[in-house]
């Protein structure tokens, strides 16, 4: 039986709902000519780019979904002139829907950004923390006590992290505050919850130097490797209702460690 658009776009804000979004957040549909088209074939995606959406129209996908929005701050315009706006009329054009779930993503219980990473790692217990108004990050502990050392090699493998950014306060792993992605607002809040280890996509290097004086961890793993595993969530949250659609992965991870 052929899944619409429009079906899995309701299932999906049923599961996702816009509640969790943060206030500043733009995320849901974001291109759709036909919400009657078929989604049987779907391109998972952490970024919308244009070689995204060729390489989902090639292979035969009328339908991406990804974390990032394709369209987080207004467009003036459709044209060429912008990624954004030639990555919007090209899916447009060639009848790919868009949907992105972004923050209300990071939020969600069991299949969300940071439940997964709490999976992945081990992290137990996990309650939500972060700042007023944005409590989408993770805090928990790990079974026992771990060097740093260790912590980051098992991060580094179950990541698949080409190199990580730490910065070491001498204090073993136990009590993990997480969030994926870009995490530079959750470092104090982090400290509050009484993490000893603060892991995320990245952080920056002035809030580095402070989690020093202040006495914590920090291990950036980076934005693409904390959040792409979410996509595999996904798959299993939509085929949970929807076990005859066909999944495609793309990797939109334009960075690269150089040693």
């Amino acid at each position: 039986m052929a899944i619409t658009v429009r079906e899995l776009a309701q299932y999906l804000d049923e599961k996702i709902p816009r509640s969790l979004s943060c206030e500043w957040d733009n995320d849901g549909v974001m291109v759709c000519a036909d919400d009657g088209a078929d989604a049987g074939r779907i391109l998972l995606t952490l970024d919308v780019t244009l070689d995204a959406l060729e390489y989902a129209y090639a292979d035969g996908c009328s339908c991406v979904i990804s974390h990032h929005p394709l369209i987080f701050k207004p467009l003036r315009s459709l044209t060429n002139d912008t990624v954004s706006s030639r990555a919007a009329v090209y899916a447009l054009t060639h009848g790919i829907t868009v949907m992105s779930y972004h923050t209300r993503l990071d939020a969600l219980e069991r299949y969300g950004v940071n439940d997964t990473l709490c999976n992945i790692l081990g992290v137990e217990n996990a309650v939500p923390f972060g700042p007023d108004g944005e409590v989408i990050g993770r805090f928990g502990n790990i079974s026992t006590f771990k060097p740093l050392s260790d912590f980051c090699a098992d991060v580094k493998e179950a990541l698949g992290s080409g190199g990580l950014v730490i910065v070491d306060a001498g204090r073993e792993v136990r009590k993990v505050a997480l969030i994926g992605g870009d995490g530079k607002d959750y470092l104090i809040p982090a400290i509050e919850a009484g993490a000893d280890t603060f892991l995320t996509g990245r952080c920056g290097y002035n809030l580095d130097i402070d989690a020093a004086g202040y006495g914590i961890n920090v291990v950036e793993a980076g934005h693409y490797n904390t959040e792409a595993p979410v996509l595999t969530s996904l798959q299993k949250l939509i085929s949970e209702e929807f076990d005859d659609i066909e999944f495609v992965y793309y990797n939109s991870d334009k960075t690269k460690i150089v040693i």
